[in-house]
């Protein structure tokens, strides 16, 4: 039985782009058979826009250079050491009502990662994961495929902590930050995790918009670092949207 798209019940149609990007580490280039369906897709193909690229150590210096610096990161997975090329499972294309494309990716993610890949990066939401727990996931869930989180990030600046989303773009929408003391950071990471569910459901948030969420009223702003905001070294991956408290 073919695997249904994810729907997103509360789509509005906005100017976002859908982008993917997930970088399959192997030990050298791999047999493949691309049966997406098999592996979660709702579709045989690629949507337009989303690709499979490889990358040999030996052709591309400068991406191995790149690669080779995540690796160094004390939370990446064991023996990436031993890659001597990548997969970069990714594209972008214009927001839709379901999360097909973010399916297919996945899918051949999954491919990769059972025809001996080593590591997967998730370059949106900014983490690793281990190719067996990619193949342990359901893929009719969204779990990993769908990957974003909330984060809490220490800010030297007015003793805050800025709370925000990673990971967003994947459904053409701006990651959120929001500012607070320490003490108020977990009610406003709950804040911010319903916001984020709304974002993935279809909803739009632009700046100027006044809403009500969890009995707060919040206004939405463009983030302006050191202006409206302190100055932040997250990894977003374009200018997200920042929440304010109004009362």
């Amino acid at each position: 039985m073919p695997f249904a798209p994810w729907r997103r019940p509360r789509f509005t149609a906005s100017d976002g782009q859908t982008v993917v990007e997930f970088v399959v580490y192997a030990p050298r280039p791999l047999p493949l058979t691309f049966d997406l369906e098999a592996e979660g897709s709702p579709v045989a193909e690629l949507p337009l826009g989303i690709a499979v690229q490889l990358f040999e150590r030996r052709l591309a210096a400068e991406f191995s250079d790149w690669a080779d610096s995540l690796s160094a990161d004390g939370e990446c997975p064991a023996g990436l050491e031993e890659a001597a090329c990548w997969y970069v499972v990714g594209g972008t294309m214009a927001g839709a009502p379901d999360l097909v494309a973010l399916q297919a990716a996945w899918a051949a993610v999954r491919v990769l990662c059972r025809a001996g890949g080593l590591a997967v990066w998730d370059s949106l939401a900014v983490r690793w994961q281990s190719p067996e727990a990619v193949l342990a996931t359901n893929p009719a869930l969204p779990a990993l495929a769908a990957a974003w989180a909330v984060e809490c990030s220490a800010v030297d600046h007015d003793e805050l902590v800025a709370v925000h989303t990673l990971g967003l773009a994947k459904f053409a929408r701006r990651d959120l930050v929001a500012f607070a003391p320490p003490a108020g950071a977990e009610a406003l990471r709950g804040l911010i995790g319903h916001l984020a569910l709304d974002l993935i459901e279809g909803v739009v948030f632009a700046p100027g918009d006044r809403i009500t969420a969890g009995g707060a009223q919040l206004e939405i702003a463009d983030y302006l670092p050191g202006k409206n905001g302190p100055e932040t070294a997250i990894p977003f991956f374009a200018s997200p949207l920042l929440v304010l408290l109004r009362g």
